[in-house]
This record gives structure tokens, sequence and C-alpha cells, in this order.
């Protein structure tokens, strides 16, 4: 004989992929606050009271709202709509921007849809390389010996492990390594590489600039070389 007839089953709620905050990357010195909301490490986010009038200001009540918090969610929703245009250059800010607006439209068109967060390729700022420090924080580096380590810095020291892989140094390419930062505890990792040995004739400004990474990183920067290079300590493999 037939089965019962099938229970009268609320409709399965439509999903929809949108865009999610890409990569900042978020350097030192950079707005913290995007890598927090992209993590959505809501709690680490400063509370701000309404109105809104930034997306930073924001950032804490649409993180809870997408976490699930709708009283949260209107609240940093309605605020989008208000909000000036960021500071020129605040590119943390205008992307979070494009990227929340759609958010809220499709949740506002259709309360009941699922929504689904992929991050958006491609990165929020563009990387950039701005300069390069020793191990105890100098910057630039001065009488740097072959093998010494130098640290790239910018918002480069934002992007994750393994997208940076070289540099070049003047005309030589040289490996970029990883590492525990020794001075920012908010960006424990760093990229640093060695500083290849100065050929004879070689000027001692070398200038640095990316060779290898995931994404095109502009600016350069450059160290000095320790003009007598008899006094450095020897590097294993290099000729004495």
């Amino acid at each position: 004989p037939p089965g019962p007839p099938a229970p009268n089953l609320p409709p399965v709620p439509e999903t929809v992929v949108l865009d999610w905050l890409p990569i900042g990357p978020v350097g030192r010195g950079d707005p913290i606050w995007y890598r927090n909301l992209r993590g959505m490490d809501c709690g680490v986010l400063p509370g701000n009271s309404e109105p809104f009038n930034t997306v930073e200001e924001a950032a804490k009540a649409l993180c809870l709202g997408l976490a699930g918090d709708q009283a949260a969610w209107d609240a940093g929703a309605s605020a989008l709509d208000t909000m000036p245009p960021p500071f020129e250059g605040d590119c943390w800010s205008a992307t979070a921007l494009e990227v929340l607006r759609p958010i809220a439209a499709v949740r506002q068109q259709k309360p009941g849809v699922s929504v689904k967060l992929a991050p958006r390729p491609g990165t929020a700022c563009l990387p950039e390389l701005t300069g390069l420090e020793d191990s105890e924080g100098n910057s630039p580096p001065f009488l740097v010996c072959p093998g010494q380590a130098i640290v790239l810095s910018g918002n480069i020291t934002g992007l994750p492990a393994g997208t940076v892989r070289s540099v070049y140094v003047g005309a030589t390419a040289a490996p970029v390594l990883q590492r525990q930062s020794f001075i920012d505890t908010n960006h424990p990792l760093e990229f640093y590489f060695l500083a290849p040995p100065l050929e004879a004739g070689q000027p001692t400004t070398a200038e640095v600039s990316i060779a290898d990474a995931d994404w095109p990183v502009r600016g350069s920067a450059s160290f000095e070389y320790a003009p007598d290079q008899s006094t450095c300590p020897q590097v294993p493999g290099t000729a004495p």
C-alpha cells in the first residue's frame, strides 16, 4: 500500500554567494579593524555608539550582524547608506563599502535568503614595499654585511605567508624568508632576505624591489653596504 503523504515542509531557503572582503593587506600602522572584520573577529573590534559616520565605526555592529545579531545588523547596515565617501587613500574603507553595500541590499530585498560569503579575489589596497629595516628596527639599514637579515616594510607585511618569494637586490635575485617579528606583536610574521655578497665594482647603495610574489608589489627601497667589506664576517660558501 502507498505510504503516508509527505508533510508540507517549508521551502529550502535560497542561497546567494556574495563577495566578502579581500586581503587588505594590513601592515604595520595600517587599520587593524579591516583585518578583524575580514576574519569576523567581532570581539576585538572596538564598539562605537551611533550614529556611525565611517565603516570603521560601524565595523563591530556589522560583524555582529553578519554573525546573527539582527539588531546590530540593522544599525550598521542603515548607516552604510548615509556615510560620506572615505578619505582619498583609505582603500580599506572604500573596499569595505563596495563589499558591504551589496550584502545589505540582498538582505533587505530577500530577508529569508541564506547568504554565503566568499572572499573577493585580489587585494583591497595595492601591496607596496616602502622601506627596509635591520633586525634592530633601524631604517634604512646601513653598514650592511653579506648574509645580514634585511626586513621588508610597508603594507606588504600584511600579505599571507609564502606569497612573497624573492627580491631583486640590484640585479641579483635573493630568496625571501619568513620569521616571527621581534618588534611588532600585532604582525608577528615578517618577510626578510639575506644580503647577497657585494660584487667588485658594484655600488654600495643597493636598490631592492620585489621579484616574485602572488600579487604585483609596487615600490622599492635601498640600503647601504659597508664600504670596507674586509671588515665583515666571512659568509659560508663565499670566496675569502
